[in-house]
């Protein structure tokens, strides 16, 4: 869109301007670690105010150059967090192979990772504290809790993710005495027992692996349904190779390389240990009778004794091997490499599709059966048989269907697609994304004041307007008097930049944080206004429309009023402005065709970032209004927050895309003015109503 020039040439901000350039002009004074400056120079150099911070060298700006806080232009802390996983077994587990997969995609992003737990098994790049977690008597949760909290504290832990029941029960203690961000993942069904139902020990930030445990949270356990959100199994696809396994089936089994190899990968212990059973009595000794396959148990560093004595009872009525033992294996890599069929249910399916391995799921619950492209996405809901509704295995179909598998050895002619279907559910790279999502979610509801007041303006002007007005003005000695309350008061402006750097981590919010918002863009908000706020040391969201004709042509009962220039907001933006979009032509979208809609939201965010040279992440809807198609529209073209009028959420973070505005008339007196700023005023106001 071609900006049209105007000139800077109001005489206040001219003078701001020419003061500027001389204190720039001047030589830095360096005294006792403190830099004076001005707005105009180095101030504007947010870089060098960041170097400055991190030198321990503070920065006071002159009386002619506050138009920035200081703790808006400050060195953001990083983004990189210290998370603490806390897990509960005395094995290795698919809750430690989650958190692993999931700790290695956290290092990759600069994260510190921490790890608690009973035992640890794989390896991992995370400092590891050895707790009894898993210990259940209350003196000793009492002490983990006082444990974990020490630990929270020594190591400046940002957020702690919780991975079994009673590790999230002394993860949620320990998080609410420190006041840290908590996240809790949910692997299985759980038991159901009074105290589960009438105490949620998983927090409002809960991830369920699969749907079926989503369900069973919410329909069993009665957890809301905006704490529960399904992110599936993070699996790092790049650690199971589709190439073929370095050693033998000989090497690894002990077999002949001519027989057919059926590989179980699970725990022995709980209800795993029992579909181990199943196979060792049930299935195995009918499927050899038909196949000569040899059964190999891959897993279990805890083995219940009638396990062995099972395998040797069907191992000595036959001349070579059936069941082969192997225990606990590192490298289950070369052992599904290596099998013709694998057995398995939760994390263990996709990791052996994606290698190209036929996977018939049978899981705690219930038997799914051969995975195919058909019936995968089914299979995935229940976690491959983990957490569906239990059925009694049926053990003549399981006969057929291993038996069908291994006598006819071929590659299935979907395991490409099956492959792709594994990547886009399981990906850890795309999981660890979803995850951090939620991680920002917890952060914000930790740290974040529930309501943020934000006030609507549109102009300010040096006079009351003569004639017919709808009253979106305030005057200018109006907008001074209500900048000193809010200076009086301590609070302090922020722009929603400010808010989503909160959002990832990299910078703190300030004591009673505010966000001063203008509709439209007149002129006047930087000729008049923009004064003003530089004066007090505050910040501001203007959101602009972009139209060319630079006028308010939209309101044909207002006189025409000129909407600010293109050096105008980029003089503005340069000054710690932030500047929104407020559409191309003030259209409402609620009655806007979708091509209209998607045209207006995205045109206006690509013309404001190409003449700011930055991105744009706020929006405000024209005239307020708005709808559930209307603001996913805007979230899809690339923002970050939509702020409506008079409507939307008491909770500040609870919808950023329709964010509740109060808005300042010329009638706003001194008490109304303050009512606004209240945190329960919206609520107020929707019970007087």
């Amino acid at each position: 869109m071609p900006w049209p020039s105007a000139s800077l040439a109001n005489q206040r901000i001219g003078r701001d301007f020419s003061n500027s350039r001389d204190v720039a002009s001047r030589d830095f004074f360096m005294s006792r670690q403190t830099l004076h400056a001005c707005d105009a120079g180095v101030c504007r150099s947010r870089v060098f105010l960041s170097l400055l911070h991190h030198s321990g060298v503070s920065v006071h700006c002159s009386a002619a150059c506050n138009s920035i806080p200081l703790f808006l232009l400050s060195s953001p802390q990083s983004s990189a967090m210290n998370i603490l996983h806390v897990l509960s077994q005395f094995e290795v587990t698919g809750a430690e192979a989650y958190a692993i997969a999931l700790i290695e995609e956290q290092a990759r992003q600069h994260h510190a990772v921490f790890l608690a737990s009973d035992t640890l098994t794989l390896s991992a790049p995370a400092e590891y504290r050895q707790m009894p977690i898993g210990k259940r008597g209350y003196l000793r949760r009492l002490r983990n809790i006082l444990a974990l909290v020490n630990f929270i504290r020594e190591k400046k832990i940002d957020l702690v993710h919780a991975h079994s029941r009673a590790a999230s029960w002394v993860s949620y203690f320990a998080t609410r005495r420190t006041n840290t961000p908590f996240v809790s993942t949910v692997h299985g069904k759980q038991h159901v027992h009074p105290s589960s139902k009438a105490f949620n020990v998983y927090g409002r930030n809960v991830i369920a692996v699969c749907e079926s445990i989503r369900e069973h949270l919410l329909l069993d356990l009665g957890l809301p349904s905006e704490a529960v959100v399904l992110i599936p199994n993070p699996v790092p696809l790049q650690k199971w190779p589709t190439a073929r396994p370095s050693a033998s089936k000989h090497e690894l089994f002990g077999i002949t390389p001519e027989r057919p190899a059926a590989v179980f990968v699970g725990r022995l212990t709980g209800p795993k240990g029992d579909v181990v059973r199943h196979l060792l009595q049930e299935v195995a000794p009918h499927v050899y009778e038909r196949t000569r396959a040899a059964f190999v148990i891959v897993g279990g560093m805890i083995v219940p004794d009638d396990i062995p004595r099972l395998a040797s009872a069907v191992n000595d009525r036959r001349a070579e091997p059936l069941i082969v033992l192997k225990g606990f294996q590192k490298d289950i890599a070369q052992h599904i490499g290596a099998a013709d069929v694998v057995i398995g249910s939760g994390r263990v399916v996709p990791e052996a599709l994606v290698m190209g391995k036929r996977v018939v799921a049978f899981g705690e619950s219930n038997y799914v059966g051969p995975i195919t492209t058909a019936n995968f996405q089914e299979g995935a809901k229940s976690n491959f048989g983990d957490a569906g509704e239990y059925t009694t295995p049926d053990a003549k179909r399981i006969v057929n269907d291993l038996a069908f598998l291994l006598q006819n050895t071929v590659v299935l002619d979907n395991s490409r697609a099956l492959q792709q279907m594994v990547r886009e559910r399981f990906d850890s790279s795309a999981v660890a994304s979803k995850i951090n999502t939620i991680y920002r979610r917890a952060r914000v509801q930790t740290h974040s004041p529930a309501s943020i007041p934000v006030l609507m303006y549109h102009r300010v002007l040096e006079a009351a307007p003569q004639g017919p007005s709808h009253g979106i003005w305030v005057t200018a000695r109006q907008f001074a008097n209500q900048l000193r309350s809010l200076k009086r008061r301590g609070y302090h402006p922020i722009t929603f930049r400010h808010y989503a750097r909160f959002m990832n981590g990299e910078q703190t919010l300030p004591p009673r944080p505010i966000i001063l918002t203008f509709d439209d863009g007149y002129e006047d908000n930087f000729t008049v206004a923009f004064p003003l706020l530089r004066q007090f040391g505050f910040s501001a969201v203007i959101f602009a429309v972009t139209d060319e004709r630079r006028t308010n042509f939209w309101d044909s009962s207002e006189p025409p009023a000129r909407l600010l220039s293109s050096e105008q907001l980029r003089e503005l933006s340069r000054h710690g402005i932030e500047i929104g979009s407020h559409t191309s032509s003030h259209s409402n979208l609620t009655i806007s065709s979708p091509e209209s809609v998607q045209k207006e939201v995205k045109e206006s965010k690509s013309s404001l970032e190409q003449l700011l040279g930055n991105e744009v992440i706020s929006f405000a809807y024209p005239y307020g209004a708005l709808n559930e198609a209307a603001k996913q529209m805007v979230e899809n073209a690339g923002y970050t927050f939509g702020v409506a009028a008079d409507t939307g959420s008491f909770t500040f973070y609870s919808d950023l895309m329709g964010i509740r505005r109060s808005q300042v008339f010329p009638w706003t007196d001194s008490l109304g003015f303050w009512k606004k700023t209240q945190p329960l005023y919206y609520r107020y106001k929707a019970i007087k109503r």
